[in-house]
């Protein structure tokens, strides 16, 4: 036995430390509820268990991300709904006025109602908004810019890719354009001149007695409502839109009449304009179309579209291209479509994840009902084919709504799949088994308290060294 060096109390009390420091990280898992509680413990599982954290952060903004967007969605759609219900009053309106069972005055306020209507279709895309974002003006529009004044865009919409695209335009829509003859200045109607005076079917009697003033102020009141410009110093009369479906049909009931206003049976219509897709000139193909594309033209209005609902909306400058000038005037004009307008949702939690959201515009005009009347039976009937129309636009925007919003349920049920099974993984790493845990911390419990026994006994042999001198 050596007295300068008691080995066996060096060898207790180390092993005392070690089982103490084992009860210390036990009761720190146990009251943290973790595993790894510094990087020491597990440094690759620390390194994980983070990276997993920051990606599970992710999916849970992603998730609310994606239920903001079926927010905004609902909104866009409910206000739609709305406009649906609109279209549907004014479409019943011009069935009603189809019907030649109401005077003048009938039909001014059925028209009066109409344009409150349309009024309130125009408020309804200007002010539906989601935290600020207007949602049916056209602001969700994709955007693009025109190299010529001549041409502006009106609408760019559907799967359309960012690039450049060529039109040529080389005729102008035209309106229906004739002329009649004013009552000289001072004249009356006579009692033989007295009669009916159709323009476009729109009735004005002519009655014995009225000056020219009045003749001319009644024709004048009449194509006002009927869409018609009308000169009553030179009796030209133009129709306020371009376009093959404009016209201006003058008939009369009286021979006198006729003669006094120098009617002679007039039917002239309007004309559209004419307009092609831009040839590259080395390639010899479309510049930026597809060869499926198809092109056509209303009065000033040029629409392009092609499948997977391509479609692009142009308006021409009035008279700014004439095919019988020499050499003739045409507007060649690049279109080229940015990225940039869609609403962009991140629904995921990696670069990339995204989801473009494309709603059209929905006002009166882009739903192209802003110019209806319905004054006679035949404007009546032309209103419920635009109104029909519209109809079927905004069904197809609250159907594209409708995809957006199935995706982004499914896109949800998703995301919380992929956290659900992320939080397990990263729970397995880091997370403390409290059952194996506490069977440890009991373990080492018992190891640290018969450590301390040891190592008490240990520094107590020494003094059995003092019974040697004893003897």
């Amino acid at each position: 036995m050596r007295l300068n060096h008691n080995t066996l109390a060096y060898v207790a009390n180390r092993n005392l430390r070690s089982v103490n420091n084992n009860v210390t990280k036990s009761m720190q898992r146990l009251s943290s509820g973790y595993k790894i509680t510094k990087s020491a413990d597990d440094p690759a599982g620390k390194a994980i268990s983070q990276r997993m954290n920051a990606q599970l952060r992710g999916l849970d903004r992603a998730t609310n991300n994606a239920n903001d967007g079926i927010s905004l969605i609902q909104t866009a759609e409910g206000a739609l709904d709305e406009v649906h219900s609109i279209l549907g009053r004014m479409r019943e309106l011009a069935v009603q006025a189809a019907n030649e069972t109401f005077d003048e005055s009938d039909r001014d306020a059925m028209q009066d109602e109409i344009a409150s209507l349309q009024d309130e279709i125009d408020r309804i895309a200007e002010t539906t908004d989601f935290n600020g974002r207007k949602l049916l003006n056209g602001e969700l529009n994709k955007k693009g810019y025109t190299d010529n004044d001549d041409l502006s865009i009106v609408e760019i919409g559907g799967d359309i890719e960012s690039g450049v695209y060529g039109l040529t335009v080389t005729q102008n829509g035209e309106p229906a354009r004739t002329s009649i003859t004013p009552p000289a200045a001072g004249a009356s109607v006579t009692a033989v001149q007295e009669g009916i005076l159709w323009i476009n079917d729109f009735e004005i009697r002519i009655n014995q007695g009225m000056t020219s003033d009045e003749v001319n102020e009644a024709i004048r009141n009449a194509t006002d409502k009927i869409g018609i410009d009308y000169n009553p110093m030179t009796g030209e009369m133009v129709t306020k839109e371009s376009g093959s479906e404009q016209s201006i049909v003058i008939k009369t009931n009286n021979d006198q009449l006729k003669a006094l206003l120098g009617v002679n049976g007039q039917e002239v219509y309007g004309s559209n304009a004419k307009a092609e897709f831009s040839i590259d000139g080395v390639t010899g193909e479309r510049i930026g179309f597809r060869a499926t594309a198809t092109l056509e033209t209303q009065g000033n209005r040029i629409t392009v579209t092609d499948k997977a609902g391509f479609k692009m909306v142009y308006d021409v400058a009035p008279g700014s291209a004439d095919s019988t000038n020499t050499p003739a005037t045409t507007v060649e004009a690049n279109i080229t479509v940015l990225s940039a307008g869609p609403l962009v949702f991140q629904i995921g939690n990696n670069e990339g994840q995204i989801l473009n959201v494309n709603i059209n515009k929905t006002t009166a005009e882009a739903l192209e009902i802003d110019k209806i009347n319905i004054y006679t039976n035949k404007y009546a009937s032309k209103a419920i084919g635009k109104i029909d129309a519209a109809i079927e636009k905004v069904s197809s925007i609250r159907s594209s709504l409708g995809a957006y919003q199935n995706r982004l349920d499914h896109t949800v049920t998703n995301l919380e799949t992929s956290s659900e099974n992320l939080t397990s993984a990263v729970s397995r790493i880091q997370d403390t088994d409290v059952a194996e845990e506490i069977t440890k911390y009991t373990e080492q419990n018992v190891l640290s308290q018969t450590a301390l026994q040891m190592l008490i006994k240990s520094n107590a042999r020494p003094e059995g060294l003092l019974q040697l001198f004893q003897r």
